[in-house]
């Protein structure tokens, strides 16, 4: 079954904001049957003055991953970066409804951290890379290539794998925009997190 997430708190918090001013915290949240809180945190408005983001979108920092039990935490990615996605997750948290960035064993998550097209920040054109790591925050590693841009996947968990769709750069100007429209879905096996074999639109024919 899909991994069921429970609000730890049905109120709202107060935005603690970091020592540096630039952070702060989203809603806590717990994962049935761990010690686990997830607590993402989320960039102010006032970075999108500098050059380093573009103003688009929902911006995420980090997770902070605090195991109750030991009173301990530990961050997912060493430096902070952009995670995608984490917006829809507080919407499924209301509703009690399973979200389809978890499973029972693992948490995805689609993170641009790569200025691709050079421009001199993060933005909607660069390219989106999968990243996994179990449910306690650890192990955390890159799944696809850094040169394409994973659109969005789905996870079909009773049965052990997620789909990937994944946009190549086809133009060559390294922006991943409407003009790429080349495109495939690819199976990530939930056991091994390996891919499998492309599947394209136009698969080649074999006799």
């Amino acid at each position: 079954a899909m991994l069921s997430i429970t609000i730890l708190w049905v109120f709202q918090l107060q935005a603690q904001k970091s020592s540096q001013g630039t952070l702060s915290f989203d809603l806590p949240v717990m994962v049935d049957s761990t010690s686990t809180l997830i607590i993402p945190t989320r960039y102010s408005t006032s970075l999108f003055t500098s050059n380093k983001f573009a103003l688009w979108g929902d911006v995420y920092a980090n997770i902070v991953f605090y195991d109750y039990k030991k009173d301990s935490s530990n961050r997912l990615f060493k430096r902070d970066t952009y995670i995608m996605g984490f917006n829809s997750f507080n919407k499924y948290l209301y509703a009690n409804t399973p979200h389809k960035y978890f499973t029972s064993h693992h948490l995805l998550y689609r993170v641009k951290n790569n200025d691709h097209n050079t421009n001199g920040r993060i933005d909607e054109k660069d390219p989106a890379v999968l990243y996994v790591s179990d449910i306690n925050g650890m192990n955390l590693k890159a799944i696809t290539r850094a040169d394409e841009n994973v659109v969005s996947y789905e996870l079909y968990e009773k049965l052990n794998f997620a789909l990937l769709k994944i946009q190549r750069d086809s133009d060559g100007n390294k922006n991943f925009d409407d003009g790429d429209a080349s495109y495939y879905y690819v199976k990530l096996d939930l056991n091994t997190m390996k891919l499998g074999n492309k599947i394209e639109v136009n698969q080649p024919v074999t006799d």
